[in-house]
C-alpha cells in the first residue's frame, strides 16, 4: 500500500483504466508520472474530445501537509487557466473525485523536450533558438498574469505534432498575491535548472524563470545540463557560485545562454533583449552577440537626465553617487598636468593637423575630377535585413518587428516549419498553403471568416500595412514582392476575420528578408 492508503501505482493503473471520473471523464492509459501527480489520457464524454487528466498525489482531506499540497495544486490550475496562450498548456476543468483532486487539461499529442533529446540527441542551435522564442513568449504571458512558473526545464516542455513547444506542469507556480506555500528552508523544483537567487533564499522574480530558460536551452542544444553534478549539494553549489559548463556545440547560441545564466538577476537580459538575440540565431545569422544592454549612470550635471555608458554588455540603473557594479569598469584617466614637453607635443599636433588637412583637400580634388568624368558617385551595395517570426493562428494580423519596409524594397517571406488548424476540434493540421479544395469545403459555412476570400482556408497571408495600394498576398512556402510604398509587414492566417479565430491552434515559423537598394 502507498503512504495515502492506496494500492501500488501499477495496480491502480490496471484498475483505473476505463474508469469514469466525475461522471464525465473516461480514463484510458497513463501518460506519465511526476512528483505532483499522474497524468492520464482521458476522454471528455460531455464535449466528445480527448483530454489529459492529472490525478494529484494529494487527498482532499488529511493533515496540514496534505492541505498545503492541495492548495498548491489548486494554484496550479488557477495559474494556467489565467494564461490563455498557444505555448502554454490549456486547463479545462478542476474537479474533486473520490477524495482526490484532478486537473483536466488540453491533451498534447507529443513527447517532452527531455524525451526528444534523449531519443534523438541534442538539437541544432537554430532549432533550439526557435523553440526558445516560443517558450519566451509563453513565459512573458505567464509573467504578465502575475505568475512565476518556477520549474522551467526540458521535462516540462511538451512538443506538439507540428514540433511547437508547450509549457506545462505549473505544479509549483507561485502567484503574486502574497501567499507562500513552501515551508522555511524548503526548495521546490529541479535543482540543476533553479536560479541562484532561489538557492540562496533571495527573492525570485521573472528573471528567475529566464535563468531556468537559459539552462534549458543549454541542455537541449549542448546535450548536458550546465550545472548538473554527481550529488545534490554539489549541484546547489554549482548553481549558486560556479560558471556553467557550456560545450562548443552551442555555437551562435552561446552568447545569449551565457547572458541568461548570469548569477545576478539584475545582470540578465530582459525578455525583449533575449528575444532579439534568439531571433538572430533562429534566422541563421552568424557572429551573434550577447543581448545588448546599457549601464545607466546618473549624470550629476543634469539632475533630470541619465548618462549612457556601455560597460561589459550589462544593464544596471545606478543611483546618484553610486558605483557601477560591473565585471569590468574602465575609468577615464585623470587630466594630464602641463609639462615642459607640452609645447613640442602641441607643435607636433599642429603639423599632424595640417598634414591631414592637405590630404583631405587632395582627396576632394581627386573626387571632384572623378565626379566630372562620371566615375563618382559610387553606387552603394544593397542591404538585407533578415528576421525570424513565429506566426500565431489565433492572433489576427501580426507585425514583423525589426523588418521595416520602404518603397522599392524587395520583401521575401519563406516558410521554415510548423503547422496549424482553422478548427482544432474538426479540421486536420495544415501548412502555409492552407487546405486543399476538398478539405476546405468542410468550412464553406464559415466563408465570412476568411480574410482573403479567394485564398484557401488556413493559408498564410501577408500585407504591407500603411501602404494603401498593397494587396493581401498569399505566401505559400515562399513569397517575394516589391514594395510599392512604405509600411509594416504583417502576417496572419486566412481564418481570422471578425471573431472566428477562437478555435484555431498551432503556429508557423517563417523567415522574412527585406532587401533595400540605397
Amino acid at each position: 500500500m502507498s503512504r495515502d492508503g492506496d494500492p501500488p501505482a501499477a495496480t491502480r493503473s490496471a484498475r483505473d483504466s476505463e474508469r469514469l471520473i466525475a461522471g464525465r471523464y473516461l480514463l484510458h492509459d497513463v501518460l506519465g508520472r511526476g512528483g505532483m501527480g499522474t497524468v492520464w489520457r482521458a476522454h471528455d464524454q460531455l464535449l466528445d474530445r480527448p483530454v489529459a487528466a492529472k490525478e494529484l498525489h494529494v487527498l482532499t482531506h488529511g493533515d496540514e501537509e496534505h492541505r498545503i499540497r492541495m492548495r498548491r495544486a489548486v494554484r496550479e490550475a488557477r495559474a494556467v487557466a489565467r494564461v490563455p496562450h498557444p505555448h502554454v498548456v490549456g486547463v479545462h476543468d478542476l474537479i474533486e473525485s473520490e477524495d482526490r483532486l484532478w486537473i483536466v487539461m488540453e491533451l498534447v499529442e507529443g513527447p517532452s523536450l527531455a524525451h526528444r533529446i534523449a531519443e534523438t540527441g541534442p538539437l541544432t542551435p537554430q532549432h533550439t533558438a526557435a523553440l526558445g522564442l516560443q517558450l519566451l513568449d509563453a513565459l512573458e504571458a505567464v509573467h504578465t498574469a502575475g505568475t512565476l512558473h518556477r520549474d522551467v526545464k526540458p521535462a516540462n516542455v511538451l512538443l506538439r505534432r507540428d514540433g511547437n513547444a508547450v509549457l506545462t506542469d505549473f505544479g509549483i507556480a507561485a502567484l503574486d498575491d502574497g501567499e507562500f506555500l513552501t515551508t522555511t528552508g524548503e526548495l521546490v523544483g529541479s535543482l540543476e535548472f533553479m536560479a541562484p537567487e532561489r538557492v540562496t533564499g533571495a527573492e525570485a522574480g521573472p528573471a528567475s524563470d529566464l535563468f531556468s530558460l537559459g539552462a534549458t536551452l543549454a541542455t537541449v542544444c549542448g546535450g548536458l545540463s550546465p550545472f548538473r553534478r554527481p550529488a545534490a549539494p554539489a549541484t546547489l553549489h554549482a548553481v549558486a557560485y560556479e560558471e556553467p559548463v557550456l560545450p562548443e556545440r552551442l555555437g551562435p547560441l552561446r552568447p545569449v545562454v551565457e547572458a541568461l545564466l548570469r548569477k545576478s538577476p539584475d545582470e540578465r537580459p530582459s525578455a525583449a533583449g533575449a528575444r532579439a538575440a534568439l531571433r538572430r540565431v533562429a534566422a541563421g545569422e552568424t557572429g551573434a552577440e550577447p543581448p545588448p544592454a546599457t549601464v545607466r549612470v546618473f549624470a550629476p550635471s543634469a539632475p533630470s537626465a541619465y548618462a549612457d555608458t556601455v560597460t561589459s554588455g550589462r544593464q544596471r540603473l545606478v543611483a546618484a553617487g553610486g558605483t557601477v557594479p560591473t565585471a569590468r569598469h574602465t575609468a577615464l584617466p585623470p587630466p594630464s598636468q602641463p609639462s615642459r614637453h607640452e609645447g613640442s607635443r602641441s607643435a607636433g599636433r599642429k603639423r599632424l593637423w595640417w598634414a591631414l588637412a592637405g590630404t583631405a583637400v587632395l582627396a576632394a580634388g581627386v573626387g571632384g575630377g572623378l565626379f566630372v568624368t562620371g566615375v563618382l558617385p559610387l553606387k552603394k551595395d544593397p542591404t538585407t535585413t533578415t528576421v525570424s517570426q513565429v506566426v500565431q493562428s489565433a492572433t489576427g494580423w501580426q507585425p514583423v518587428p525589426g523588418a521595416a519596409v520602404q518603397r522599392g524594397d524587395e520583401v521575401t517571406v519563406r516558410f521554415v516549419s510548423g503547422e496549424w488548424t482553422a478548427d482544432h476540434q474538426n479540421m486536420p493540421m495544415t501548412g502555409p498553403a492552407g487546405y486543399d479544395a476538398k478539405t476546405g469545403a468542410w468550412l464553406d459555412f464559415a466563408a465570412d471568416c476568411k480574410v482573403k476570400p479567394a485564398a484557401p482556408f488556413g493559408s498564410l497571408l501577408a500585407v504591407l500595412a500603411g501602404d494603401k495600394d498593397s494587396p493581401v498576398r498569399t505566401v505559400g512556402k515562399k513569397l517575394t514582392f516589391r514594395a510599392t510604398g512604405n509600411g509594416t509587414l504583417q502576417l496572419g492566417m486566412n481564418d481570422t476575420a471578425g471573431s472566428c479565430s477562437g478555435d484555431n491552434r498551432g503556429t508557423l515559423t517563417v523567415r522574412v528578408s527585406v532587401t533595400h537598394q540605397p
